[in-house]
């Protein structure tokens, strides 16, 4: 994917701060390293969470290094800034890069990139202690949405069941008028009927909460940096 050619870019770069930005417009704090494990990016939110997410997800990675304070140089004397930061070598010029870029911003959902295009960098491993903690924190968001998902399901479930019935008692209703029957030989049948219907307002109302609630999950989830993966 795209992301493989800007993600693996910076993160064999020290950094005391970074930021990942998503394919999705989400940035995500990072508070230390950040590793890429078997295709997904490993990293530490910066209130100390594991975080799992896979590469193609990734457009880029903001560094922002921590400004260290320098002493005052006479004008005459100020020396000519070194760059003494390690330069990786890509295989993709600049030109190349920002092309990719532009068709990123244009189409959200990416283009696949060659495999060939990766840096030969080490990259450190994950412990099985840090795998072990990222696949219960996943797991623990995505039995939370699927909660949610289920609640929204059975509200419309509920809603779906309530209409059909209506359906059939009013047909059943109107073939009784056309054999010639009179109201007063199917009370039963129309009262059924109303108090179905009465029923309905309460059950879309049902649905109204439910989606709610899945929604204001999911925004608390965004606000917290869970990674959106996590949510499917």
């Amino acid at each position: 994917m795209i992301a493989a050619i800007l993600l693996t870019a910076t993160l064999s770069m020290p950094a005391d701060a970074s930021t990942l930005v998503l394919r999705s417009g989400h940035r995500i704090a990072v508070d230390g390293p950040i590793r890429v494990d078997n295709g997904r990016v490993v990293f530490r939110g910066v209130d100390g969470t594991l975080y799992s997410i896979a590469a193609e997800d990734v457009v880029d990675v903001k560094r922002q290094p921590a400004a260290s304070p320098q002493p005052a140089v006479p004008q005459a004397e100020a020396p000519r800034p070194v760059d003494t930061e390690p330069r990786l070598k890509l295989r993709v010029s600049e030109a190349e890069r920002e092309r990719l870029l532009r068709e990123l911003e244009r189409n959200h959902s990416g283009q696949p990139a060659p495999e060939s295009i990766i840096l030969s960098q080490p990259v450190e491993p994950v412990s099985p202690a840090e795998a072990h903690q990222m696949v219960q924190e996943e797991w623990a968001w995505r039995l939370k949405a699927r909660s949610f998902e289920e609640g929204v399901r059975q509200a419309h479930e509920n809603l779906h069941l309530l209409e059909r019935r209506i359906a059939e008692l009013r047909s059943h209703i109107a073939g009784l008028f056309s054999l010639g029957y009179v109201p007063a030989q199917f009370t039963y049948d129309t009262a059924v009927l109303q108090t179905t219907l009465e029923q309905i307002p309460y059950a879309e109302l049902e649905v109204t909460r439910a989606e709610r609630a899945y929604s204001d999950f999911k925004e608390d989830a965004r606000r917290m940096g869970v990674l959106p993966g996590w949510l499917r």
